[in-house]
């Protein structure tokens, strides 16, 4: 017996007297059966997410929506409108390489080669400026040390000395510039270098700093710029538009490691960092409070407190329904591939929006009523219609629920054209902080997990704003404490380096 229907079958050839006997027992048995059956495509979809995550290519965990609409579109250009498209690219490329500081290095023809091999002359004169080539070279950075000499004088009355200013100091009698904090906090915050790994590298120039005085240095700069951080922070609740995610951060503690979280919340001028041991609500709470606007989130119902009717209207994630419906394709691809051919056009709809240029104009909201609203309309008709042939806890059952619990918040974007279809600016602002929890491993404690937020903020702000974050560090980490400076003048996009 294959299925229950043949278990069904066998039951109603029964002499009634044995069914009435069989039927209970049988009925207990189905009941048994589908729930195995329902926990076994549970637990094999499981396997199969965790084999792909393993052991497949980047490419096949879940293909990226955005990625394949740009392909359909790339393959519906002739060649000469790619060849038009790849020029532009190389434009691009050389245009950033010539903004490169320019050194100019002159090569004089050796002694013995300053002789005319035809009349044996030696009295060659230049020609022209001579044959010029331009070369991308690395030149390795230094660590020095700086004596500073502060020039002294006195007066022939012999009545005072005057001495010149000291140099800019993080802090009083500090052994290392702000360019080494700040290379510090750059090294771990952009190029997820690890601060053990930053120590060998130092000591191969022949500059010896322990770990733990580049902890102290990285920790020290996020003293330094916290009341930045809490002017961009009070920014939050002043946004329309604000997207936001949340990502596990492990913490040191006696005899292993436990579960801290950090939290991002992305505004059109800023990228923020928040650390907390919890996923409670009270982190967006904290930072949104009772404002108004639209908040661009998964379905987690933390967020729930600060999306309701009086504060923030939900938009979702197309990208997290269509990832669920992906992962439920092994046992249902039937069922799914029509949904995620409907998702897929929603993409392509987008890419017609950035190609016009009228992306978050009401041009582009006319666009998605005429385009995208029927396929949505068409996509949560296929959700409802498969909703019965799933078990609730199946895979399947679970991507048709996430979508039609949803389907208020994924709507959101066809009457705003400021929504984006998904909510992968904050993936991929948090893919920052997975890199560093697969370097470093983990933080040594709260305080140290609301330090890298605080400078994962600062440096995420002046890159969004074409910021160079090591000359911005360097800089504001000595004037934020001067007289007559304001924390509003030293926040990314208002700074100007002193002198």
């Amino acid at each position: 017996m294959s299925t229950l229907q043949d278990l069904d079958g066998v039951l109603a050839s029964l002499d009634p007297s044995v069914r009435a006997i069989v039927a209970p027992i049988v009925m207990v048995l189905k009941v048994l059966i589908e729930g195995l059956q329902e926990e076994l495509a549970r637990k094999d979809a499981r396997i199969e997410q965790l084999l792909r995550a393993v052991y497949g290519r980047k490419s096949e965990h879940v293909p990226d929506p955005k990625r394949a609409a740009k392909q359909r579109a790339s393959a519906k250009r002739t060649p000469e409108e790619r060849e038009e498209a790849r020029q532009k690219s190389r434009e691009k490329s050389r245009a950033k390489r010539a903004e490169l500081p320019f050194v100019e290095k002159k090569i004089a023809v050796p002694d013995e080669d300053r002789v005319c091999p035809v009349c044996h002359r030696t009295d060659l004169k230049p020609l022209t400026e001579g044959e010029v080539s331009e070369q991308v070279e690395y030149i390795p950075a230094r660590t020095v040390r700086i004596r500073w000499v502060r020039e002294k004088l006195v007066c022939s009355c012999g009545g005072c000395v005057i001495t010149a200013a000291p140099p800019p100091q993080v802090h009083e009698g500090g052994q290392y510039g702000p360019n080494f904090h700040a290379q510090v906090v750059v090294s771990k915050c952009m190029d997820v270098m690890p601060l053990d790994r930053q120590s060998k590298s130092l000591a191969r120039e022949g500059c010896h700093v322990a770990p733990t005085q580049l902890g102290a240095m990285f920790h020290r700069t996020a003293d330094q710029v916290e009341p930045i951080y809490k002017a961009l922070m009070a920014l939050a609740p002043e946004a329309e538009h604000i997207s936001a995610d949340e990502t596990p951060q492990p913490v040191l503690q006696k005899g292993g490691c436990r579960k801290g979280w950090m939290w991002t919340f992305i505004l059109a001028n800023a990228i923020l960092y928040k650390y907390d041991p919890t996923r409670s609500a009270k982190v967006p709470d904290a930072v949104l409070g009772d404002s108004k606007g639209v908040l661009h989130v998964d379905g987690y119902s933390g967020y729930n407190s600060v999306t309701v009717p009086a504060k923030r209207t939900r938009a979702g994630c197309w990208s997290h329904a269509r990832r669920k419906l992906f992962n439920a394709r092994k046992n249902h691809g039937a069922v799914v591939d029509p949904m995620i051919e409907e998702i897929s056009k929603l993409f392509d709809v987008e890419l017609v929006a950035a190609e016009r240029g009228i992306y978050g104009t009401d041009a582009h909201r006319a666009l998605r009523q005429a385009e995208s609203k029927p396929i949505v309309d068409a996509l949560f008709k296929l959700l409802l219609a498969a909703k019965g042939r799933a078990a609730p806890k199946s895979p399947l059952g679970e991507a048709i629920a996430y979508a039609t619990n949803q389907e208020k918040a994924l709507r959101v974007f066809l009457t705003d054209p400021k929504v984006a279809l998904d909510n992968n600016v904050s993936e991929r602002a948090l893919r920052i902080v997975a890199l560093l929890r697969k370097n470093s491993l983990f933080v040594g404690h709260d305080e140290g997990g609301q330090n890298l937020a605080i400078l994962l903020t600062m440096v995420s702000t002046c890159v969004l704003h074409g910021v160079e974050p090591r000359a911005y560090l360097a800089d504001v980490i000595v004037r934020v404490n001067w007289p007559g400076v304001t924390v509003d003048e030293l926040l990314p996009w208002n700074w100007k380096p002193e002198g």
